[in-house]
């Protein structure tokens, strides 16, 4: 298992490093504003929260690109690569592969959401800020895209051998998704209360249909399938 985490993290090495800068880039920014707003234009101390809590949002926000990354750069840049072929002929399982690739998907996702959440979840209720129901809605619908973005990537990665269009299908899925809702919605002719709560429970629902159903058909094709 070790030597498959290891072979997994170097196919996946500039999909680790851009999930680093995509989670570490906005806090370094707030770093640099906050040092400028309070010891050069000297701000009160309070924007170094305030700052930190935009950053934390931004890095959540932007950071679910590395999970549609992983998701569609798990099984189909094995093939662009024809590293797939040479994994086929060893003597190791599927199943044993196929943990391996969720093991390394497993750590980036909780990396990211234990850094980000837990700063913008310390960063709450404060003056400026985002509320505690802000900040509960925001993971919400955070982790709901998320899972979308892996599902479908993933799904589409268990089919293709471009791992460039499995990670766009995952990134296209959740926007077409909500376009559609919207159309919807202005066709039903809902007012803002009615189209919030319409549009957020039908979003929340189809994403978490999608999600699963998408990532086990992928896993069974992967299981099942006889060439690489």
């Amino acid at each position: 298992m070790k030597w498959l985490l290891w072979k997994d993290y170097r196919n996946n090495r500039m999909v680790v490093i851009a999930a680093l800068v995509f989670l570490l880039a906005p806090y370094l920014g707030a770093l640099i504003v906050s040092c400028l707003q309070v010891f050069r234009w000297h701000e009160d101390s309070q924007v170094w929260g305030e700052n930190f809590a935009g950053a934390s949002v931004l890095s959540l926000i932007v950071s679910q690109l590395s999970i549609a990354l992983i998701g569609g750069n798990a099984i189909a840049g094995e093939r662009a690569d024809r590293s797939a072929e040479f994994q086929a002929s060893l003597p190791i399982s599927r199943k044993t592969i196929l943990c391996s690739k969720l093991l390394l998907a497993l750590a980036i996702v909780v990396v990211i959401w234990v850094t980000d959440a837990t700063t913008l979840i310390c960063l709450s209720n404060r003056p400026r800020g985002f509320t505690a129901q802000e900040t509960v809605v925001l993971l919400r619908y955070t982790a709901v895209t998320a899972a979308t973005l892996f599902g479908i990537a993933w799904f589409l990665s268990s089919f293709l051998a471009s791992p460039t269009f499995a990670v766009a299908g995952g990134l296209l899925t959740p926007f077409v998704l909500w376009l559609s809702i919207i159309f919807v919605c202005f066709m039903l002719r809902l007012d803002n209360a009615e189209f919030e709560r319409f549009a957020g429970f039908l979003y929340s629902t189809i994403c978490l249909t999608l999600a699963p159903v998408c990532f086990a058909a992928g896993t069974w094709r992967y299981l099942r399938r006889v060439e690489p």
